[in-house]
């Protein structure tokens, strides 16, 4: 049996009332290699931020990502994937926190039976410490790692950096 490491049902993603993404549903396994490209994602920086509701930090700083996510969602995507460890307090947390938030909301699954030990988290250098950030340019090129809690300032100062090139 293949590792599924994201898997999406019904994911519907709007923005201003028009929906990007619509009923996805998609399974990926481990060692596949695997890309979304709509008209509106190429070219935009990604911020991907991995945390998880039972980690103090991670939840202080969601905020930020959110606020980013916000104020430059024509230039910037969000990606906050939450790691398996207890998520099945996930969804009721976005819901109560985030219901109409421009961050895309994912959850890793474990590997090795080790929550902390997500494939993707794994797959873009994550060892063990939430929260952990990795900021992508517009070609895909890792540009940015935050291995512990950011604040709205550092976010800003990484997309306003990223945008200005």
């Amino acid at each position: 049996m293949e590792d599924i490491i994201l898997k999406t049902t019904d994911l519907t993603k709007k923005y201003n009332n028009k929906a990007v993404v619509d009923n996805l549903n998609i399974e990926i396994r481990r060692g596949e290699i695997f890309g979304l490209l709509g008209p509106n994602g190429a070219g935009k920086t990604t911020i991907i931020n991995f945390w998880g509701t039972w980690c103090t930090p991670c939840v202080n700083e969601l905020p930020y990502f959110d606020q980013i996510a916000s104020e430059y969602k024509d230039d910037v995507t969000v990606i906050a994937i939450h790691s398996s460890m207890s998520s099945e307090t996930a969804s009721g947390y976005i819901k109560d926190h985030y219901p109409e938030s421009d961050i895309i909301f994912a959850t890793d699954d474990a590997k090795d039976d080790n929550p902390l030990s997500g494939a993707c988290y794994e797959l873009l250098g994550g060892r063990g410490a939430y929260p952990y950030t990795v900021v992508l340019d517009e070609n895909g090129i890792i540009t940015d790692i935050f291995v512990s809690s950011v604040e709205y300032q550092d976010l800003k100062d990484v997309v306003e950096k990223q945008l200005s090139n």
